[in-house]
């Protein structure tokens, strides 16, 4: 739908007529009269409608504020939730740290070197990865399917390393310290998440927004349709699928998820970022128990490093977790070293006797 923005000046007002359609870039003409304005934001709405309008105007003149609203629009609405909601986010911090005015064309390693940097005072190296990412697949985009003349800058920019060395996982004596704690929350979901989230190694987000109907107690298995990456099958311990069934409700009481209450559904973060809702509970039982160095995610680290000492195989525990990369897994196994050691200890004598 078009918009008239009436301006006026010290001799004369103008009429800026603004076109808006998904699936084309924002467009705008000013004229001096109003009726001129109207005529051709109509003319505009109809060839775009029609799939017969050519947006003439050279790549050299195209800001960066075009080009990521209409990626926003067109490529960011097909994602999932999360990966939208990130995208905005990003797309926020990279029109304020470059400028939303910024005509593509002067978008060169230089100018995102510098934004780089400058970003890496505030934020962490995992952050701008993200944004990079954004940035890369928008100049992709654009040139593989919107026939834009543009060479991917950001390729000959680098990447500030993460240094994700945070490996926490809690002894089956701390799992034991943490889920009495649970059971005296005021939240009276705690408990069930919190074991949920060990006997799974769910995700906690995919863990806190699920929804019974993707439950299934006698095959022990939970559907994740919502996840980071694609849906998978969890399977349930006997312990995760008993709780489940104690919490089960009726038919009168159900409002679709297992964990999250009717009164955090109005919430839009909590529906963004469903572990939200336990935020407040987690961190009171976790100090409780003497745990403040536990996160939540820490709990899925404590599945998979368990389920590696019970002898489970790294391709079966990269299913399980949802992991596309064996790589992904292999971070856990190096928290095992003890493990192994009290393994090889059993062949100490091997040859001595």
């Amino acid at each position: 739908m078009a918009r008239i923005q009436a301006r006026k000046g010290k001799k004369r007002t103008t009429y800026t007529a603004t076109v808006r359609i998904q699936g084309f870039d924002p467009i705008a003409r000013t004229f001096d009269t109003k009726g001129e304005a109207k005529n051709w934001a109509a003319d505009i709405e109809k060839e775009m409608r029609m799939g017969r309008y050519q947006d003439v105007r050279p790549v050299g003149k195209m800001t960066l504020s075009e080009v990521l609203e209409r990626y926003l629009e067109q490529v960011s609405t097909t994602k999932r939730p999360n990966s939208e909601r990130r995208d905005h986010d990003s797309a926020k911090a990279i029109l304020s740290g470059i400028g939303s005015e910024t005509l593509l064309a002067n978008i060169n390693p230089n100018c995102l070197a510098t934004y780089r940097d400058a970003r890496l005072r505030v934020v962490s190296p995992s952050t701008i990865q993200k944004e990079f990412a954004l940035l890369s697949h928008l100049f992709n985009i654009a040139r593989r399917e919107w026939g834009l003349p543009l060479e991917n800058p950001v390729l000959e920019v680098s990447k500030p390393r993460i240094r994700n060395n945070r490996t926490r996982f809690l002894s089956k004596e701390e799992a034991q310290l943490l889920l009495d704690c649970a059971k005296t929350s005021k939240n009276k979901k705690l408990f069930p998440y919190l074991l949920v989230l060990m006997h799974t190694g769910m995700r906690p987000s995919e863990a806190a927004g699920l929804k019974w109907k993707d439950v299934d107690l006698e095959n022990r298995l939970v559907k994740l349709q919502v996840t980071k990456t694609d849906m998978r099958y969890v399977p349930l311990t006997e312990t995760a699928e008993s709780v489940l069934r104690s919490i089960q409700p009726t038919e009168e009481e159900n409002n679709g998820y297992v964990f999250l209450p009717q009164s955090s559904l109005r919430s839009a973060s909590v529906m963004n970022v469903p572990c939200l809702y336990f935020k407040k509970s987690f961190g009171t039982v976790r100090i409780k128990a003497g745990l403040e160095d536990v996160h939540l995610h820490d709990l899925r680290h404590t599945a998979a490093s368990h389920l590696l000492m019970a002898g489970v195989d790294l391709r079966t525990l990269a299913e399980i977790l949802g992991h596309k990369t064996m790589q992904m897994v292999q971070r856990y196994t190096h928290l095992l070293n003890d493990h192994k050691l009290k393994a090889v200890d059993r062949i100490n004598s091997l040859g001595l006797e």
